[in-house]
């Protein structure tokens, strides 16, 4: 009885290791995936210098520029002329990219949430293109 005892207390505890060290593998393999985001930067140093637009920010993932405009005060009633000069803006700056712009209080905060993440690692490539598609998505309608 003894010796089934220990060899079951054996088995458990080289179990218990081998899940542990899984686990570090994974969190390790997360966070050498980098989603470079050169295009975001890029994106916001272009349009903050636009005369009505407060503050920029940006994310990418692949060729996708997703762009929020803090617009404030009076120039709020020009908000599609705005838009439609950021993005003509951006797309001769960034030829590459597919831009989609936005001045809409919730994809500001989806994207400043998925940049906070980015800078701190904590995204795989395959959730970073999962917060953008939904992003799309707000953005859209």
């Amino acid at each position: 009885m003894k010796k089934i005892l220990i060899i079951l207390l054996v088995v458990s505890i080289s179990t218990a290791c081998q899940t542990a060290e899984e686990g570090s593998v994974e969190k390790n393999a997360m966070t050498n995936e980098t989603v470079s985001q050169d295009l975001a930067e890029k994106a916001e140093e272009t349009v903050e210098v636009l005369q009505r637009v407060e503050q920029a920010e940006a994310v990418s993932f692949n060729e996708d520029v997703y762009v929020y405009l803090n617009v404030t005060g009076f120039d709020r009633f020009f908000l599609k002329d705005i838009r439609s000069q950021a993005e003509k803006k951006l797309k001769t700056s960034l030829p590459e990219g597919k831009v989609h712009v936005s001045t809409d209080k919730k994809i500001e905060m989806e994207i400043k949430e998925l940049k906070q993440k980015l800078g701190a690692q904590q995204m795989t490539k395959k959730n970073v293109e999962k917060d953008t598609k939904k992003i799309k998505k707000d953005m859209e309608g």
